[in-house]
C-alpha cells in the first residue's frame, strides 16, 4: 500500500525530486526505486524481515544514522509513517535534523491507520506541506523549513522510559509501549509459579516481560535463556531491562534480532518455550503469523519440552496445538486472553 502510493507519487511530479543523497525509513524495497536510480540511498528499519529484503537488494539496512553519519545531511527523506502516532512525530523529530535545508521530506501513511492525525502532526512541524492520495494512503510532501522547538520536543520522545507502574523501559512504536499487555500480564502470573531450568526461549519477546518475570522468580536455575525479537529496538529495550537481574545469576542471557516467522537460530534444543505471538488483525483469516510461531516452538523443543502460550480468546490456534505437540490444556480463560500448556 505505502510503496504503490509512494511510486504513484514520484512518476506524477511535475518535476523530478533532485539526485543526491536519500535516506529511506521504514520502508520495503519495491518498484518506486525506479524513480530513485540516481540517487545515493541510506536505509534504515528496525524489524529484521525488511533488513533482510533489503539486503537481498544490495543495500544494507541500518537500525539508527550511524555515528558516522551524524552531521550527515540528506536531500531526501522518505519515510514510512505506521499506525503509532508518537512513534511518527519521534522519527519525524529525530531525523529532520538530517535533512538538508533546501531538501525534501516525504511521509506516507494508510488512510486507516491515522491519516488525519499525521496530517495534523505535519502541518504543525513543517512550514509547506503538499498532500496527494492514491492507493488508499495519503502523501505528505515537505520542504525543509520547519519548527525547530516543536521537532526538538518530538525527538525527546526517542527516549528510553519506564512504562507506568514498571521499572521496564520501551520506546515508541514498540509493541505495548503505552501499559503492560494484559495477555503478557496473564501469562506471567503462570509462569511466576512455575520452576525454571535447562534452556528457555523468548519467541517475539517484545521488551522482555515475560523473560523479566522468569528470571525474577526464587525457583530459577535457568541454564540458557535466548530473546527472539523482529524489532531492534525493543530487542534494546529487553537488553537494558534484563541487565539487573543478571548480575548475580549465572544464567547465560542471549539476544536475536530476528524474523521468528523465518528463522530461530539456536544451538540446541530448548526445554521450554514462552511466548505471546503476534496476529496481523482480524482480516486475516488465517491467522498465519500465530500458527507460524507455534510450529517454530515445536521446532526448536526437546521432546517433552513445554510450551506456554497466551492468545486472544477468538484466535483458532487449538489445531495447530493438535498438528505440532503431542497434548496441549488450556490453563485459563480470562479478561478475552487464553493461555496453553503445550507438551511436544
Amino acid at each position: 500500500m505505502h510503496s504503490k502510493a509512494l511510486k504513484f507519487h514520484l512518476e506524477t511530479l511535475e518535476a523530478p525530486l533532485p539526485s543526491g543523497d536519500t535516506l529511506i525509513v521504514n520502508a520495503e524495497p519495491a518498484n518506486y526505486l525506479e524513480h530513485l536510480t540516481d540517487h545515493n540511498i541510506s536505509v534504515i528499519t528496525h524489524l529484521a524481515n525488511t533488513a533482510q529484503r533489503w539486503i537481498s537488494k544490495g543495500i544494507t539496512a541500518q537500525q539508527e544514522v550511524t555515528p558516522e553519519q551524524a552531521e550527515q545531511k540528506f536531500d531526501l527523506i522518505i519515510h514510512y509513517a505506521t499506525k503509532f502516532a508518537t512513534e511518527n512525530i519521534a522519527t519525524i523529530g529525530k531525523l529532520i535534523q538530517h535533512l538538508k535545508p533546501n531538501g525534501t521530506w516525504i511521509s506516507i501513511i494508510p488512510n486507516r491507520t491515522g491519516a488525519s492525525r499525521l496530517k495534523r502532526d505535519i502541518t504543525k512541524a513543517f512550514t509547506q506541506v503538499e498532500t496527494t492520495s492514491k492507493a488508499k494512503c495519503r502523501i505528505f510532501q515537505c520542504t525543509a523549513e520547519h519548527d525547530q522547538k516543536l521537532t526538538s520536543k518530538w525527538n525527546s520522545l526517542n527516549r528510553p522510559k519506564a512504562i507506568k507502574n514498571t521499572e521496564l523501559l520501551t520506546v515508541p512504536g514498540v509493541f505495548s509501549a503505552d501499559k503492560l499487555d494484559t495477555g503478557s500480564i496473564i501469562l506471567t502470573e503462570i509462569l511466576q509459579q512455575e520452576s525454571w531450568y535447562g534452556s528457555v526461549a523468548d519467541l517475539g519477546a517484545a521488551y522482555g516481560y515475560l523473560s523479566h518475570a522468569i528470571l525474577n522468580t526464587t525457583r530459577q536455575r535457568m541454564n540458557n535463556l535466548c530473546l527472539y525479537e523482529l524489532d531492534k529496538r525493543a530487542l534494546d529495550c529487553a537488553e537494558s531491562n534484563l541487565t539487573e537481574l543478571l548480575k548475580d545469576s549465572k544464567t547465560k542471557v542471549e539476544y536475536h534480532w530476528t524474523d521468528v516467522t523465518d528463522t530461530v537460530p539456536h544451538q540446541r534444543k530448548f526445554d521450554t518455550v514462552i511466548m505471546n505471538p503476534p496476529f496481523h488483525d482480524a482480516q486475516d483469516a488465517s491467522f498465519t503469523l500465530g500458527k507460524t510461531f507455534i510450529q517454530q516452538a515445536a521446532n526448536i523443543l526437546k521432546p517433552g519440552g513445554t510450551m506456554y502460550l497466551v492468545a486472544n480468546l477468538h484466535l483458532p490456534y487449538e489445531q495447530s496445538l493438535i498438528e505440532y505437540f503431542r497434548s496441549h490444556r488450556l490453563l485459563i480463560e480470562d479478561k478475552g486472553f487464553k493461555i496453553f500448556l503445550a507438551r511436544k
